[in-house]
């Protein structure tokens, strides 16, 4: 084996110690800053409180159902008087806790024309009277369905979902 070749193996075999070393130091600061979570590449849990992982389990099941919801409505609603609009929309029965709807005119939910009451799993509109009557043509509204559970005794809004329903005002 020639100097250089021996050489530039030495010189290979130092760049590779160098880079294992500062793979493992910056591996274990990383461990140490908690973004490598030990429990994902070993396997192992280490708890002071059994119970903590079924109660952390709990509350990630409960906050996923309270984040979700099943919706009731028709994609359009019509009207002839550009008032009085014919559409489904409701609370579904898969929800266990009551909603209100509300409809607005424009993206930001500013511009209001219609809010319900509450609605109990399973109740619908069959009909809505906005506070404001459209000219003939197609508008796109937007309508929050808005979950609302008692808790401790107070009604606190537990989520909420925008959609858009199609609104169009046809001439009589």
């Amino acid at each position: 084996m020639t100097k250089i070749a021996k050489l530039a193996m030495l010189l290979l075999a130092i760049a590779l110690t160098l880079s294992i070393l500062t793979a493992c130091k910056k591996k274990e600061e990383e461990k140490q800053s908690g973004m490598i979570l030990d429990y994902a590449t070993t396997g192992v849990v280490e708890m002071d409180d059994p119970e903590a992982l079924q109660r952390a389990y709990e509350e990630a099941k409960q906050k996923a159902q309270d984040n979700t919801f099943g919706l009731k409505y028709q994609n359009d609603a019509y009207s002839t008087d550009g008032k009085t609009f014919s559409c489904r929309i409701g609370n579904s029965t898969q929800n266990a806790d009551d909603i209100f709807i509300a409809i607005y005119a424009d993206k930001e939910c500013t511009d209001e024309l219609f809010v319900s009451q509450l609605l109990r799993p399973g109740m619908a509109f069959d009909t809505v009277e906005l506070n404001r009557t459209f000219e003939p043509g197609d508008y796109t509204f937007y309508v929050p369905h808005t979950k609302i559970r008692m808790i401790d005794g107070v009604q606190t809004i537990v989520a909420q979902v925008v959609i858009t329903i199609d609104f169009h005002v046809t001439s009589e």
